[in-house]
C-alpha cells in the first residue's frame, strides 16, 4: 500500500464519522431486541426503558425538546423521548413506526413535579387492530398504574390513526 493511500485512510474515516454524527439524532449505542407480545407487560416495559436502557439517554423530539406545555392527560407540563429504533428509522414513509418503537413521555405537574410516566411501546401482534402499540402509565417509582390494550389511550390517540396513533410529529418527516 502506498504512504499516500494510508495516509488518506484516516483522513476520509473522520470526515465520513463527522457526516454519520450529523445527521440526525441517532445514539451509539442500539437498542436491545424489540420485547414480544409473548413477553411484554408492564414490569418488562419498565425493566426495558429504566434498566436495560435509560430513556433518559433517548433524544428527544427535536423541536419540541425540554419541558413543553401539556394537556390532561399528560399533565400540565410534559417531556417526550423516543428511541433510537424510532428515531433511527424516521422519516418513515408508511408513516408507520418500527416495531421496537419506544415513546415516553414524562407527566408533570403545575409546579413541574414529575407525577407519572406514560410510555407506548410497537409490539408485533400485540394489538393489530390498533397499532400494535403496547400502552403503560406509572409512577415515577416504576408501579405501574395501568398497562395492555389501554382503552382510554387508544380513544384518544384514536384521531392519529393515519400517524400510527403518534400525536406529537408526523412520522412522515424527520424529526
Amino acid at each position: 500500500m502506498s504512504r499516500r493511500f494510508r495516509s488518506a485512510v484516516p483522513a476520509a474515516a473522520v470526515i465520513l464519522i463527522g457526516l454519520v454524527a450529523a445527521c440526525g439524532p441517532s445514539t451509539a449505542v442500539p437498542d436491545p431486541p424489540p420485547l414480544t407480545a409473548a413477553d411484554i407487560d408492564g414490569e418488562r416495559l419498565w425493566a426495558r426503558i429504566t434498566e436495560e436502557t435509560d430513556y433518559r439517554d433517548y433524544p428527544e423530539w427535536p423541536d419540541r425538546a425540554g419541558l413543553m406545555p401539556g394537556q390532561s392527560p399528560h399533565g400540565v407540563w410534559h417531556r417526550v423521548y423516543g428511541n433510537p429504533t424510532l428515531f433511527d428509522s424516521l422519516p418513515r414513509r408508511d408513516a408507520r413506526a418500527p416495531e421496537g418503537a419506544i415513546l415516553v413521555k414524562e407527566n408533570y405537574d403545575n409546579n413541574k413535579n414529575l407525577v407519572a410516566l406514560t410510555v407506548m411501546a410497537k409490539v408485533a401482534d400485540f394489538d393489530p387492530d390498533n397499532g400494535d402499540w403496547f400502552w403503560a402509565s406509572y409512577r415515577p417509582d416504576g408501579t405501574v398504574n395501568a398497562a395492555g390494550g389501554l382503552g382510554g389511550c387508544i380513544s384518544c390517540h384514536e384521531g392519529m390513526r393515519s400517524n400510527d396513533f403518534v400525536i406529537i410529529n408526523p412520522l412522515d418527516e424527520a424529526p
